[in-house]
């Protein structure tokens, strides 16, 4: 019986090379959130972020064992869960991620179980669909979260963000400079009901490549 065995190597000088190169792309002041989802997209994803965890501002994962399992590596950089479900989002507070709320009923649900633990100031990410629709807030729903907001002290808006859909796609450029466009007009909305300023940010790996020259506060990237 023959027995084979694999093995992956990261080669932690081209996670550096790819940094780097998006770096270069960026104002100095640009954030950068490296999107560690899907095991580090085949790369592993918590030893992605081990190397990666003073070097980026965020994580992003899509679902939350994944954050967990990140924190559970005493992984202490900021973690946004893009894909959170009603019955992990309990977990996701015990283990200090960040949620993405993209509709009124995970919202609702996430103000009450912070108002029931005595959150204060518990950072969430509100997405706003632009084009992809398949998650995020309408334009029209700016009113009703703002309201929402004022209501309570448990959550604080960390981020405003949406998702290009075809970024990488030179032939789509119209759409994707709409979709710059209608966030824009989505967050100067947003900002009149706020006494703060959240980070905005919709430029994805391909975006960034892109569209560099529509700086935002900071870019969701994969870097493996």
């Amino acid at each position: 019986m023959n027995n084979h065995s694999t093995v992956l190597e990261i080669d932690s000088k081209a996670l550096s090379h790819n940094l780097n190169y998006f770096k270069r792309k960026l104002n100095k002041e640009t954030k950068i959130l490296a999107v560690v989802k899907a095991f580090g997209y085949g790369s592993d994803g918590v030893l992605v972020a081990e190397f990666l965890k003073n070097k980026v501002a965020y994580f992003a994962v899509a679902y939350a064992h994944e954050g967990i399992a990140i924190r559970e590596a005493n992984i202490k950089t900021p973690i946004l869960v893009l894909h959170p479900q009603i019955d992990s989002l309990a977990d996701i507070i015990d283990y200090n991620l960040e949620p993405n709320l993209y509709n009124f009923k995970i919202l609702n649900t996430f103000l009450e179980i912070a108002s029931k633990k005595s959150l204060q100031h518990y950072p969430i990410h509100l997405k706003f669909n632009t084009g992809l629709n398949r998650l995020g807030f309408k334009q029209s729903d700016i009113s009703n979260i703002s309201i929402k907001l004022k209501e309570t002290n448990a959550i604080k808006v960390q981020s405003i963000f949406s998702h290009l859909v075809a970024s990488e796609d030179l032939n789509e450029k119209e759409f994707s400079n709409n979709q710059l466009k209608r966030f824009s007009s989505i967050t100067k909305k947003f900002l009149k009901h706020l006494d703060y300023k959240p980070l905005l940010h919709i430029l994805n790996t391909s975006g960034v490549v892109n569209y560099a020259k529509a700086q935002f506060d900071m870019v969701r990237v994969g870097i493996g």
